[in-house]
């Protein structure tokens, strides 16, 4: 198995995956959106809100904002936490947002007991405040992963497809008329001759094996190659996410197979 990277941003790798099976490739998928532990608000206690938003609506927002911290290994899964749930440092992080309007009030206005912890994107609006308006409320932060709740989701867009082979045989009368239909302007003529620019880009719509009345077009999904896309929610960089989603993958197998040899 080989990966070849594409692109790399902090919320964003593109990468190829060679000599795997879609069954791999789908696990890193669905392991990058709701496997990797992250950090979120669990819990809130609101004192005060005379805004237009109903409680409910508030928390909701304040769960979806992606939360990061310098160092995510200090803390672990309440559940599996030597406290037993009880709640300690080790599990979870106060936060209190207290704010008076006019004005929006902006993720940037969280207040997080832990200076290592943050918001990920500080100009995330919550509520707009009018003159005279209130908020006060405090919450707990907790890690879990995305499978107990959406708020835990460290992935966005994460998806795969298969690596595609443009072939163009020598019957390509070099017309164009398949450079006009890419939707993806990965053809090209060069000097009376067609070429692929960048095949990974390649949506296998197939508009230019329809557009070419020689038949001089084939497009051939490579089994075995695929190319990843994983979007970070801002938790975590997406470098980082995939590492951690290959970690969690390695995890599982090694507790299936242990499971397995008790039977054995």
């Amino acid at each position: 198995m080989q990966v070849e990277l594409l692109e790399l941003r902090e919320d964003r790798v593109r990468f190829l995956l060679k000599g795997a099976t879609p069954a791999f490739a789908n696990a890193i998928r669905r392991a990058s959106l709701c496997e990797v532990p992250t950090l979120a608000i669990d819990e809130i206690s609101i004192y005060d809100n005379t805004s237009v938003l109903f409680d409910e609506q508030l928390a909701l927002r304040l769960g979806l904002i992606p939360i990061r911290s310098k160092d995510l290994d200090q803390f672990t899964i309440l559940n599996e936490c030597d406290c037993e749930g009880l709640g300690c440092p080790g599990c979870q992080v106060g936060m209190m947002l207290n704010a008076e309007g006019p004005g929006t009030v902006y993720s940037r206005d969280i207040k997080f007991a832990d200076p290592g912890v943050e918001a990920a994107y500080k100009n995330i609006p919550i509520v707009k405040l009018s003159d005279g308006e209130k908020l006060m409320l405090e919450g707990i932060i907790t890690l879990n992963r995305g499978t107990s709740h959406a708020r835990w989701e460290t992935g966005t867009n994460c998806g795969y497809k298969n690596l595609p082979d443009v072939q163009i045989s020598s019957d390509c009368e070099a017309c164009g008329k398949c450079v006009e239909v890419c939707p993806r302007n990965i053809l090209v003529m060069e000097k009376g001759t067609l070429k692929v620019t960048d095949a990974t880009k390649c949506s296998i719509c197939k508009l230019c094996i329809n557009e070419c009345e020689v038949g001089a077009i084939k497009v051939v999904p490579i089994k075995d190659t695929f190319v990843m896309s994983i979007d970070s929610g801002g938790s975590i960089p997406a470098r980082d996410l995939v590492v951690k989603a290959a970690i969690e993958i390695e995890k599982r197998a090694k507790s299936l197979k242990e499971q397995l040899t008790e039977f054995t």
